[in-house]
């Protein structure tokens, strides 16, 4: 779980947002919204405990696996390798993975569609290849809290649905707890139980299906946005469309 008490952020001297309170229940998928610039990455490293808040606390309820939106490395590892750094945390100093480590390793890597990677160097791979591998690496982890900053951002469709499957999947039969940003609504609205909105005067939470609303996105994103009900194979789904000029 995660819970924030009337925490404060902000870059350098900028202060961006203050007194947000919210709790996140085991299980549960919260999805931060919010215009560029107005301090989800800030928000999501507060929460990791990699920049400190300006007020208030924050309070984890177990370990976390962070997946940043760019992740880099100086030296030529092989995808396999990569993915099992996740495991670090459950190893003794200087030891090694073993083959449960491994082999956790590359079921998280069957899990994002790359098992035919694995041998591959990291350096090689396209944007979006190494995004999935980060969030191999995080679900290789096993943490009970798995915080994603924009995870869906360098995928294409295909692979945009096999993430949102795959956290909707942890945190209904693993009860992972899921944190993760996006510029897209809809991924909000298709698996989020709650939606926090950054706007640029203030910020205002609740469950996604209050929050992702035309008001309320028009507003967020300084543009009409219309939610609209749709169907498919016997499921009701919202699609988000902005009103482009």
């Amino acid at each position: 779980m995660l819970e924030l008490r009337q925490l404060a952020i902000q870059a350098g001297t900028r202060r961006l947002l203050s007194g947000l309170s919210l709790s996140v229940e085991a299980g549960s998928i919260l999805a931060v919204l919010g215009p560029n610039g107005r301090g989800k990455t800030t928000l999501l490293r507060t929460i990791m405990g990699l920049q400190d808040p300006a007020e208030g606390l924050v309070r984890l309820g177990g370990p976390a696996a962070y997946v940043p939106q760019q992740t880099d490395t100086l030296f030529a590892y092989d995808v396999l390798a990569i993915v099992a750094m996740g495991r670090a945390r459950h190893l003794r100093w200087y030891a090694s993975p073993s083959r449960q480590d491994l082999r956790i390793a590359r079921e998280s890597l069957a899990a994002v569609g790359l098992s035919h990677l694995a041998a591959a160097s990291y350096h090689s791979l396209s944007g979006g290849q190494r995004q999935l591998v980060c969030m191999a690496r995080a679900l290789a982890a096993e943490a009970p809290l798995l915080v994603l900053d924009e995870p869906m951002a360098a995928l294409d469709l295909r692979n945009q649905d096999t993430i949102l499957a795959l956290l909707k999947h942890l945190s209904r039969t693993r009860g992972l707890t899921v944190v993760f940003s996006t510029h897209q609504p809809q991924h909000a609205c298709h698996i989020a139980d709650q939606t926090l909105l950054m706007h640029f005067d203030g910020c205002e939470s609740g469950p996604t299906a209050d929050m992702c609303v035309d008001e309320r996105l028009s507003r967020l994103y300084q543009l009409p946005v219309r939610v609209t009900p749709l169907s498919h194979e016997g499921r009701r789904i919202q699609g988000v469309v902005p009103l482009f000029r």
